[in-house]
């Protein structure tokens, strides 16, 4: 049997290793964190129960239909729609900024050509 050892168990590692395995090598995974995943770690909070992302926020985007399926027969994966939101005088205007909330904020309907002139 080949053995072989792989440095980091976050998604790469862990995905080369699974790979590797089943190929018949004999694995070893080595990580200065306790635990797998990586910086998508997350923990259920012991007082709470609500899941933490520990390394900070984190979201998968793929728009591959194969990386999709492979993903998904280790873990399911929660629907996310990022959506940006900003307060200003005392309203609610979407992210990054475009034509809706230029005409937004200042209360116009500039076509694209008006809002660049009036911005500059």
């Amino acid at each position: 049997m080949r053995n072989i050892c792989i440095v980091g168990a976050g998604f790469s590692g862990a995905v080369i290793a699974q790979e590797l395995a089943t190929d018949g090598f004999k694995v070893t995974i080595v990580d200065t964190r306790p635990h797998v995943a990586g910086n998508c770690y997350t923990r259920r909070d012991t007082n709470t129960d609500i899941m933490l992302h520990v390394y900070g926020p984190h979201i998968f985007h793929t728009s591959n239909e194969d990386v999709w399926k492979y993903i998904q027969k280790f873990d399911t994966f929660m629907p996310f729609i990022n959506r940006v939101k900003a307060q200003a005088k005392g309203c609610v205007y979407s992210l990054p900024i475009n034509l809706l909330t230029i005409n937004q904020l200042f209360n116009k309907q500039f076509s694209p050509l008006q809002a660049k002139e009036f911005i500059e």
